[in-house]
């Protein structure tokens, strides 16, 4: 259980009496969107100078912020948003002293002295060249990276989308393809453990979580165009930061300056340009047919009042045709993963025997995307002392053929995508306040909102959406001689069926700050509320599935599967609901003494859900143990930290900093959803398997949805459905890290920084689900003690189906999702970091070790999702037997990131990664143990246990050749090879290290008054391109990581008769889309 690090009001009481006996009479005011400046100013000899004035005028903008040195000569200039600054100090009866050009990054809090030298008369200012910006922080405790302005301009990114750019920052991990837009795990946390900022407010995509707003389809979030600096955050102590147990990503937005600047840009990929070939073959040696992608837009900032009032737009927009080829005629086997004299089989069988007509759904498609990205801020600085930001950021994606994925071992036909679709909406006003007395105050309000409609396509003859057809096992010779097996679907995604997700989101925070002498103080708070219309029916048409062609042509399905809605209601409910978060936060930064800084404090998490399920008192009559309309409560989340940083010498060449602290998640609101749509009342699961399956008639489907079964064939309890129930668990908590981390920053010759630092992060309380209506007591076992909950008599002897209905504990009900906190994770890392620049160049490069375990990695997104994706030995419920590395960890990662700064106008800039694979699992294809969920670690036979294994075959020769082939497979792959005689643990076997390396060269050619016309290309994967062989992403696919696939059952031995996987371990490109190859970029961009 969570720990009670505090027991309700007494405390926080306690903590807030802490801080006030503590503070004993300055240290920087930092906040979330801005840095700040702090120091002290001296005489000649080093006394004190009380009353000085020192002030910060940021270069652009002309905007001026202020303040007065304290009897101890100790200042604090708050609130200074990221650029460049002329620090000014004078005193009466003293010469002034400037330092011109200082920079200042979000969230750093730099440390400026000023020493003043006595004058008898006016002398012009003394102005002090000031240095580089600087690569030590002498207040930073934490673990979190700075990824710049000029990073942000000059290095490419695959998409320009910004986000991509925190794979720079150390332990961070891509989980999506190359330039996708997937999310990324942080510190080794989950994607939903992230928590993503825009100009410090919430930017997730709240109900699936793990990405920003409009989610990992959408091209980006924000327009590159208009953000200024991002900030990486692993675990930092300030108690402001939280909702999450990973990291954070922090951005700030562009402001408009005291010139009329802006920028026209355009960006082009294309498969060719004349004759010349500017995206290589896919990996498959196949040619990108009709590719092309452009982003064009335009920026424009500037003055409204001279050093008062400034706006900022940016409009981008990104239209792209990415070729999908659906079984293209030509194409190799290697690629569609099936014959062409199979595929012509299967479209006749379709025809003939079922009046289905596939020939318009194979071809040649492209996938659209279209999406436009409109941002637009003002700044007034309405007096010296209150400045007001309002600013709108409004994106409209939509994207054709949705989730059409073409690979060997599993393929689609066109009816089985749709269209994503999707606007959001963000307007936000800031203000922040200097008050006398060292008061300040940071007031954040944002509204957001977002539609995600997401309609199926209709099929190619019928026109209308139609139930989804699965067949599997499709037997294929390659070229060379190997065998391939396929899985193809056909008709509508059941995801597709009807899905609609809309939400709107109202956030206030508020920030006080107090400075006392060597303390600051802040009290504050955040209030939000999501509000979510879910309408979602997973599967509403239904799934025919097929375990073979010949089932296919013989009209005899092995399972059909369709969702319903419970008895009486026409439809299943829809989930409408709130959920609302406060956090309120106490915190002193004490600057001890010129070397020492400490930061501590605490924070207070709670979030609420007060719409209740509908109460089911059949099913709590059965289950007594949770409770349907009880929504999830958890209310002692205290959050104390505590952070320093000792600058070893007082001269920022070497500072030791470190820290602790505990960091509360936020689980994703669709599993709220879940909750409210799944009470046992709104709908029910229809299971049937062998002969109870009905025939499917498709034109009869397409005429009337009416004609779709509803009942299996031959009667019994579960013939017309049984509900399934997903709930709470009464002793739910939120997930909490507790971070820690010591690291030494080491300004080794001028301008060059090494780093070495420590992580560690223990998470509890991760969100799992359990089936509390599984049967757990075996009715048989198989090899490895693997043990089965059902009767072996119900097992279709043919093909080896299970129909889960027969594992039930209570007939009446289908699976019962609980959803607990028994997810753990442990992550140790350790990081090297150079950091260094030069007249002409810069560089950063960085390693990082990781050693992240866990006991289930998934974050999102249904509960039978959440328990799918375990790997287990037997009991689905067990997850003390799934320890084991994390999906997400990559045990090594370097990155590399040089930039040079050319005469001529050139730069030529990089970011090279090289990392190793990610983890798998070995396992049974299909549902080996009746629990109803295909995630079996496999037994690894030994050579003798293969003698006694049945295998599927025609004739025993064919049965002897399967045998021949799981000895080669099993040997062949390592993991499996020192396994054997065991059921292989979870994520034991590892996939391959990758290499990217994407460069940009650009040439910048002025024009007149200071403007300039700049020709860019950028080159993505360019190992790729010197080298056909090389730069290949090569994963093993999903279904290569299935050893046997059961087709058929003998109930005299009860044993299962298997079918080798040929291409079991066999890595293979990752994807067949054009998003690793080798790919240039062209731009022309103008700047005024």
């Amino acid at each position: 259980m969570t720990p009670k690090w505090f027991s309700g009001a007494a405390g926080f009481a306690a903590v807030l009496a802490s801080v006030v006996v503590l503070a004993s009479s300055a240290s920087a005011q930092q906040a979330v969107t801005t840095g700040a400046v702090r120091g002290t100013v001296t005489g000649p000899e080093g006394a004190p100078l009380g009353g000085a004035t020192v002030t910060a005028t940021n270069v652009e903008s002309g905007v001026r912020r202020g303040a007065i040195s304290d009897q101890e000569g100790r200042f604090q200039i708050p609130f200074l948003e990221p650029g460049s600054y002329v620090l000014r100090a004078q005193f009466i009866g003293y010469r002034p002293v400037e330092r011109p050009a200082q920079r200042i990054g979000i969230g750093q809090v730099e440390r400026i002295d000023f020493r003043l030298t006595q004058a008898a008369v006016e002398l012009a200012t003394q102005e002090i060249l000031a240095d580089a910006d600087p690569l030590i922080e002498t207040t930073k405790a934490g673990t979190s990276t700075r990824i710049s302005t000029e990073q942000i301009q000059e290095l490419p990114t695959n998409g320009r989308n910004f986000k991509d750019l925190t794979l720079l920052a150390p332990g961070v991990v891509e989980i999506g393809n190359t330039g996708s837009g997937g999310g990324q795990s942080i510190a080794g946390g989950r994607t939903g453990a992230s928590n993503i900022l825009m100009d410090g407010v919430n930017n997730n995509e709240s109900f699936f979580g793990g990405d920003a707003r409009g989610g990992d389809r959408a091209p980006f979030s924000y327009s590159i165009e208009a953000v200024k600096e991002i900030q990486v955050i692993t675990a930092a102590y300030d108690v402001e930061r939280g909702n999450f147990t990973g990291g954070a990503v922090n951005a700030v937005t562009k402001s408009g300056t005291n010139r009329i600047t802006g920028a026209v840009f355009g960006y082009l990929r294309d498969d060719k340009i004349g004759d010349s070939w500017i995206t290589a073959r896919d990996f498959r040696k196949q040619r990108p047919v009709d590719f092309r992608k452009q982003q064009f837009g335009f920026t424009l900032g500037g003055p409204i009042v001279k050093d008062r009032a400034h706006f900022f737009f940016a409009l981008d927009q990104q239209v792209a045709d990415e070729p999908r080829p659906v079984f293209v005629r030509g194409t190799d086997v290697s690629t569609n993963g099936i014959n062409p004299d199979t595929l012509d089989n299967l479209v006749r069988i379709a025809r003939e025997n079922y009046g289905y007509d596939l020939s318009s759904e194979i071809g040649q498609f492209a996938q659209e995307t279209d999406e436009s990205a409109f941002f637009g801020r003002v700044d007034w600085q309405i007096t010296d002392k209150h400045k007001l930001t309002l600013r709108d950021n409004y994106t409209d994606t939509k994207l054709k053929l949705d989730r059409l994925f073409i690979s060997p071992t599993s393929s689609e036909f066109r009816s089985n995508s749709g269209n994503n679709e999707d606007k959001s909406n963000s307007f936000v006003a800031a203000l922040n306040s200097v008050f006398g007395s060292g008061l300040t105050n940071e007031f954040r309000l944002q509204y957001a909102t977002e539609d995600k409609p997401r309609p199926s396509n209709p099929s190619g003859q019928f026109s209308v959406p139609l139930p989804q057809v699965s067949i599997s096992n499709i037997r294929s010779v390659l070229d060379d001689g190997r065998t391939v097996t396929t899985r193809l679907f056909f008709g509508a995604d059941p995801i597709l069926h009807a899905n609609n997700l809309e939400q709107q989101t109202t956030e206030v925070i508020n920030n006080l700050r107090w400075a006392r002498g060597n303390h600051t103080f802040k009290l504050g708070g955040n209030f939000l509320k999501v509000h979510v219309f879910n309408q979602f029916w997973n599967n509403s048409l239904g799934t025919f599935s097929y375990n073979s062609l010949t089932e296919f042509e013989n009209r005899t399905p092995s399972s059909f599967t369709r969702a319903l809605p419970y008895f009486g209601k026409e439809r299943i409910a829809t989930q409408d609901f709130n959920v609302y978060e406060g956090v309120g936060y106490l915190q002193d930064e004490w600057q001890v003494n010129q070397k020492l800084f400490v930061t501590y404090g605490v924070r207070y998490d709670y979030a609420w859900f007060p719409t209740r399920p509908e109460a089911n008192p059949q099913f709590e009559s059965f289950f007594t143990n949770v409770d349907v309309t009880k929504p999830p409560t958890d209310g002692d989340n205290f959050s104390p930290r505590f952070g320093f940083a000792y600058d070893v010498n007082a001269d920022g060449r070497g500072v030791i900093r470190g820290g602790t602290g505990l960091f509360y998640g936020r689980a994703p609101f669709v599993l709220y959803g879940n909750a409210l749509g799944a009470t046992g009342r709104s709908q029910l699961s229809l299971n049937c398997t062998g002969a109870t399956v009905p025939q499917p008639d498709f034109e009869a489907f397409a005429e009337d949805y009416a004609n779709i079964p509803t009942q299996c064939l031959g009667g019994g309890t579960a013939s017309a459905g049984t509900p399934a129930v997903n709930v709470f668990d009464p002793d739910y908590k939120q997930s909490y890290a507790w971070k820690s981390n010591l690291a030494y920053d080491r300004l080794i010759i001028p301008n060059w920084r090494l780093t070495l630092e420590g992580v560690y992060s223990t998470v509890r309380d991760n969100q799992v689900t359990q089936d509390d209506n599984l049967n757990p007591t075996p009715r048989f076992m198989i090899e490895g003690g693997i043990p089965v909950f059902v009767d072996p008599a119900t097992i279709s002897t043919t093909n080896g189906a299970i129909n889960r209905n027969n594992s039930r504990r209570n007939a009446q009900f289908d699976q019962v999702y609980v959803y607990r906190s028994l997810g753990s994770t442990l992550t140790y890392q350790g990081i090297v970091q150079i950091n260094g620049r030069h007249k002409y160049a810069d560089l950063y490069a960085g390693y990082t070790y990781d050693h992240t375990r866990d006991n289930i990695s998934i974050s999102c997104c249904t509960l039978n999702g959440l328990t799918r994706a375990a790997r287990v030995n037997g009991n689905p419920n067990n997850f003390n037997d799934q320890w084991g590395p994390a999906d997400f960890t990559r045990k090594h990662n370097f990155v590399i990131s040089p930039r040079f700064h050319l005469p001529y106008g050139f730069e030529v800039s990089s970011l090279v990664r090289i990392f190793s694979g990610r983890p798998w699992t070995p396992t049974y294809f299909f549902d080996i143990n009746g629990d109803g969920l295909a995630q079996d670690r496999v037994y690894v036979p030994t050579a003798e246990d293969l003698n006694s294994y049945l295998f599927f075959g025609a004739t025993p020769a064919a049965q002897d050749s399967q045998k021949v082939f799981a000895e080669d497979r099993i040997n062949a792959v390592e993991c499996t090879r020192q396994n054997r005689g065991r059921v292989i643990g979870r994520n034991q076997c590892s996939q391959p290290w990758q290499q990217v390396w994407d460069a940009r060269v650009s040439k910048k050619f002025n024009t007149l008054r200071g403007q300039s016309f700049e020709v860019v290309a950028d080159f993505f994967n360019v190992l790729n391109g010197l080298n056909r062989k090389s730069g290949h992403r090569r994963e093993v696919a999903d279904a290569d990581q299935n050893l046997f696939t059961p087709r058929g059952f003998d109930p005299a031995t009860n044993k299962f008769r298997y079918q080798t996987n040929e291409q079991f371990g066999n890595p293979s490109p990752a994807s067949l889309f054009i998003t690793t190859q080798f790919q240039m970029q062209l731009g022309l961009r103008y700047n005024f």
